[in-house]
């Protein structure tokens, strides 16, 4: 478990990296900047003899299935699925309370991730009442098949209105706080914005980013204000809105 510079969370917790989702221009898979996480990493991993290699063409290491990495290894199949079953009890150790990413790296809901690997997780979670833990994927519908701890929030990532139907999706999933992660913000946001308990907007970073309209801004703004939705603004959205809130749910 590492210290993060994620503006709204204390720590990323990653038992579980990888996807195989067709978006690729995350700051984790990203092979454009040279700062990306596996572009930094590479892959690690140990031989036949016991010794551990290191392979900076990470993608050589892809087999496109899923894998459980030994300790010591680091995403050893390059963005493959990997479960990382000594990383489990690192929560634990952190005494102080924290806001905790589960999985920053990869999608832990991913369809291809195997019940086991997210129970595993969310028994983590159910031990570690002093922190908040903090999922996000792309599949909101796999949030339905599991019971979550009070300490957990649950969020889906959209862009604009074409992503409507995952924020749909999670509206109606049972949770103690249900989030929002508009990032990065890539079009207006005009769909009802209630039942939900957090919102966080973000503008893209990296090669030539998107640049967010104000008025995409503005209207988050007026949704979140009309029904009281803390609402978490990124820092990189200052050049387009001068006035920022960095809220939290209670």
């Amino acid at each position: 478990m590492n210290k993060t510079s994620i503006e709204w969370c204390d720590f990323s917790w990653n038992p579980v990296t990888g996807c195989f989702h067709s978006c690729r221009n995350v700051y984790c898979y990203n092979t454009v900047k040279k700062t990306a996480v596996l572009n930094r990493f590479g892959a690690k991993y140990l031989d036949s003899s016991g010794s551990f290699v290191f392979e900076k063409n990470w993608k050589s290491r892809e087999s496109g299935d899923i894998h459980v990495a030994r300790p010591g290894e680091i995403y050893p199949a390059g963005y493959d699925p990997t479960y990382y079953p000594h990383r489990l009890k690192e929560p634990l150790k952190v005494k102080t309370p924290s806001r905790i990413f589960t999985v920053d790296t990869g999608d832990l809901m991913g369809k291809w991730v195997p019940r086991s690997w997210i129970e595993s997780v969310l028994v983590i979670v159910s031990q570690c009442p002093w922190h908040t833990f903090m999922f996000l994927t792309k599949n909101p519908e796999r949030f339905n098949e599991f019971a979550f701890p009070r300490n957990a929030w649950i969020g889906t990532t959209v862009n604009s209105d074409k992503d409507i139907r995952r924020a749909d999706i999670l509206r109606y999933v049972k949770a103690p706080v249900r989030f929002l992660s508009i990032e990065p913000l890539l079009g207006e946001i005009s769909f009802n914005l209630s039942g939900f308990e957090w919102i966080i907007v973000g503008a893209q970073t990296g090669l030539n980013p998107a640049i967010p309209e104000k008025q995409w801004i503005d209207n988050i703004l007026t949704e979140t204000n009309k029904h009281s939705i803390p609402i978490f603004m990124k820092g990189n959205l200052k050049p387009y809105c001068p006035i920022t809130f960095q809220q939290f749910p209670q």
